[in-house]
């Protein structure tokens, strides 16, 4: 297992802005995750699990950074009218695209464009277009603060609009999902969807996604453009030209710039419309922690 100290979290987030943990770990099996949650918890010192990191900025981290991009597998079998896939918590969500674009398979290939693991999509309940990632889950696998192994099925799981029950129940290390075969091609919807984020969304800049959810039935990019977020810019950091409710680094961008124009935002909807925007980016400073220590 691959571990770093003092490390520069910089580099793992899509927005490129990261202070430095004083643990960064990259675990290569169940055992290896084991170990660094049991040692965090005998010497009292946060954990943070991170996927992606696409919807993640990081400041500066006193405990440990714990990267699953290593936990990679996927086994398929075929099951009913599609597949079963069995798929490790690192392997980026963009396997299972490719996998559904292959097999003409419906559904999940409307998330297309997230840079997540497929771990970091069950935690955030990552969804586009109609979809989330609960809509396809058969059963979750993951590993408690106590370091024990629980598979459980995805019904029995609490999901809800850019929610779950991880990583405070524990983590994830792989889930089950099953991919209908579609009766229709899917690749002309595919290449839609990929136009429509090309035409919308900063997918060419160092961006963290949508930073806010939606205040249903409103929409958060809408709001923040009313109250002439789009365009404003912090530093080197700024809410897209394209798309108000996406971060983007124009280079060099720091976590207070994050911290300030993320504020910024709130204070100006809220005083607009009485509206209290909740972020969908987690930020992440000083002892902040999940699992056990929640943030």
């Amino acid at each position: 297992m691959e571990i770093v100290r003092n490390a520069d979290l910089s580099r793992l987030t899509t927005l490129k802005v990261g202070g430095r943990a004083d643990i960064l770990a990259f675990p290569e099996k169940e055992e290896d995750v084991r170990d660094l949650i049991l040692m965090s918890r005998e010497r009292d010192v946060p954990i943070f699990i991170l996927g992606g990191g696409s919807n993640t900025v990081f400041g500066d981290v006193r405990g440990v950074v714990l990267s699953l991009k290593n936990l990679r597998e996927m086994e398929i079998k075929p099951f009913r009218e599609g597949l079963l896939v069995r798929v490790g918590a690192g392997s980026p969500l963009s396997d299972l695209i490719s996998l559904s674009v292959k097999e003409n398979l419906e559904g999940i290939y409307r998330l297309i464009g997230f840079p997540a693991t497929v771990g970091g999509a069950v935690s955030m309940n990552a969804g586009a277009f109609g979809v989330e990632m609960k809509d396809f889950l058969i059963s979750v696998t993951f590993m408690d603060w106590e370091g024990k192994v629980h598979r459980v099925e995805a019904k029995e799981l609490d999901f809800g609009y850019r929610r779950s029950p991880f990583p405070e129940k524990g983590v994830v290390l792989s889930c089950e999902v099953f991919l209908r075969k579609s009766e229709r091609p899917i690749l002309g919807k595919l290449n839609k969807i990929k136009e429509l984020r090309k035409r919308t969304q900063p997918i060419n800049m160092p961006t963290s996604g949508s930073t806010f959810k939606n205040p249903y039935p409103k929409y958060a990019g809408e709001l923040l453009e009313k109250v002439g977020m789009k365009g404003y810019r912090v530093g080197s950091i700024a809410f897209s030209d394209l798309h108000a409710n996406f971060l983007v680094n124009l280079g060099g961008g720091r976590f207070e710039e994050v911290v300030r124009i993320v504020k910024e935002a709130k204070r100006r909807v809220f005083e607009e419309f009485g509206i209290r925007l909740e972020e969908e980016v987690r930020i992440v400073e000083d002892s902040g922690s999940d699992g056990w220590k929640v943030l």
